[in-house]
């Protein structure tokens, strides 16, 4: 009696696409889901760069053992090296605008009007502006907002 397809030691793969086709697959969607994960929420996308960059060269190293196709894998690394790139450069400036950062959310977590926001924004965004060496007033030129 024989075993069912894709079951067993050394039977055929499984209808549907091959495993190397697949992790190809999954290492684009990880490396699209970096890059975009990289500007709303850098930790998330740090974290998928780094799985995206894993998974592509698994999937490239295993198509090219067994002579087969990964799309998409160099795709997913390309994406997730952006991804994570740009997660690296938002967290070191975090890292880097920590104090002035926790200064501001403090304060403008204790403002109850515009006014006091306002107030917030000019007394830290000259800080942070001297501290990256912006021009005067980049900061609101250009609508940041924390």
């Amino acid at each position: 009696m024989s075993e069912p397809q894709g079951q067993g030691g050394g039977g055929a793969a499984p209808l549907g696409r091959p495993p190397v086709e697949r992790t190809g697959m999954r290492a684009l969607w990880l490396g699209g889901l970096a890059l975009l994960t990289a500007f709303f929420f850098y930790p998330l996308g740090f974290v998928l760069g780094i799985a995206s960059l894993v998974v592509g060269i698994k999937a490239q190293r295993q198509a090219k053992r067994t002579r087969g196709v990964a799309p998409g894998a160099t795709a997913g690394i390309v994406l997730g090296a952006i991804g994570l790139t740009i997660s690296l450069f938002a967290i070191a400036g975090t890292a880097y605008l920590a104090p002035e950062l926790n200064g501001y959310q403090k304060c403008v977590s204790g403002s109850n009007t515009n006014a006091d926001q306002r107030a917030c924004r000019e007394h830290y965004y000259p800080k942070m502006e001297e501290k990256l060496h912006l021009p005067s007033g980049t900061m609101d030129d250009v609508g940041v907002r924390f």
